[in-house]
């Protein structure tokens, strides 16, 4: 528990920084999207406003914590921890705080943003036109049970955002490019998103799984939905075992 409270620490003001950046963000991101646009429920803006957050969460996820890990590489740092704490240990507590940290962000744009569309914005008048609303995945919820819904899907971002700064961390064990570290999750997202809409199977994208109406309800079920991040976990499994298991190169 000291080790955690260690970590936080080092991580405290650049991470409040950016969680002040991050609700400035959610909070702001709304505002273009409550004109100009036909609505029936208020849950709808809060769904039109994440179309950009839906690229660039794994930037959320990742900057905020995984460039310490690569510093401490890159001083020496890390040599000087051995003897007060296994080495497992210390990168076991390292990644949790970095993917924790990653996840809660994550899930505060998404759910903040949700509770100002709900609870601070007029209340929508519903259209007889175009409202298809109940017919898309989980209507149900959507349309009668906003909260609920917009929380357990927030809370699913969350464990995305979880793997994706997992991976960031990942990297900043063997790559010595902090720009790559920072910037590759997103990479992979946005090649990972090309690839899978080449190959007819965009269902299975992580940016479905992260927003699963960005395709037609016909198309998205929830054994579905797992596929994105399962795709992730098999990555970054990949990446850790060529790097110990092949090329053998220390972290230390």
């Amino acid at each position: 528990m000291q080790l955690v409270k260690v970590e936080i620490k080092k991580l405290f003001y650049p991470y409040l920084s950016f969680i002040i950046f991050a609700l400035m963000y959610s909070s702001l991101i709304i505002i273009p999207f409550t004109t100009g646009y036909q609505y029936n429920y208020n849950i709808e803006i809060w769904e039109e406003s994440g179309e950009l957050f839906r690229m660039l969460f794994p930037l959320f996820a990742v900057i905020p914590t995984c460039w310490l890990m690569y510093y401490e590489r890159k001083n020496g740092f890390l040599s000087y921890t051995i003897t007060r704490v296994s080495k497992r240990k210390y990168i076991t507590t390292k990644w949790l705080v970095s993917s924790i940290g990653g996840a809660l962000i994550v899930f505060l744009v998404s759910f903040v943003g949700l509770l100002i569309t709900l609870y601070f914005l007029p209340e929508v008048t519903p259209s007889n036109a175009n409202n298809n609303a109940i017919s898309r995945y989980a209507g149900d919820a959507f349309v009668n049970n906003p909260l609920l819904y917009g929380f357990l899907l927030s809370l699913w971002r969350g464990m995305i955002g979880f793997l994706v700064a997992s991976f960031g961390f990942a990297l900043s064990l063997y790559i010595n490019n902090i720009f790559i570290v920072l910037i590759g999750p997103f990479v992979y997202l946005i090649l990972e998103n090309f690839i899978l809409s080449v190959l007819g199977v965009p269902f299975f994208r992580l940016v479905t799984s992260f927003d699963p109406n960005t395709l037609d309800i016909g198309a998205v079920t929830t054994e579905r939905l797992l596929i994105g991040p399962i795709i992730l976990i098999i990555i970054i499994s990949a990446y850790l075992v060529y790097f110990t298991k092949f090329k053998k190169e220390s972290i230390y």
